[in-house]
C-alpha cells in the first residue's frame, strides 16, 4: 500500500497504481510489483514506506501470538529472506526499529 504523499511522489511513473476499497496499491505484473525487475526494485531508493518494512506488516488487531511493543506484527513467510522458527535478538531489533518509525501504517 502507499500513502497520499507516496502516491502523489511516485505518480511519475505513470498507471502504476490500484485502488482498493479504501487504500492504494502498487500494480502487481504477474503476481509480482511492478518494479519487480531482473530481480531487483527498480526504484529502490524511492520505494514506498510498505517496500522498507517488507517482509513485515503491522495491523491493529489479530491473534494474541502477533502482538508485540502495542501492535500485531506479521511477516510474509513468502519472503525468501525469512527463515522460520524462533525469532533471533537482530530479528527483534528490525522490529522495533520499524515500529520506532513515524511514517508506520498500521491497517
Amino acid at each position: 500500500m502507499v500513502t497520499s504523499e507516496e502516491e502523489n511522489r511516485l505518480r511519475k511513473f505513470g498507471d502504476i497504481f490500484r485502488r482498493g476499497k479504501v487504500l492504494v496499491y502498487l500494480k502487481r505484473v504477474d503476481g509480482k510489483c511492478v518494479f519487480f525487475r531482473s530481480g531487483i526494485c527498480a526504484i529502490y531508493l524511492e520505494r514506498p514506506m510498505a517496500c522498507v518494512k517488507y517482509p513485515f506488516y503491522f495491523k491493529s488487531t489479530g491473534e494474541e501470538e502477533s502482538y508485540f511493543a502495542g501492535v500485531h506484527v506479521y511477516v510474509d513467510s513468502n519472503c525468501p529472506g525469512v527463515v522460520l522458527g524462533c525469532p533471533t535478538k537482530s530479528f527483534v531489533d528490525t522490529i522495533q526499529s520499524l515500529l520506532r518509525n513515524e511514517k508506520l501504517i498500521i491497517v
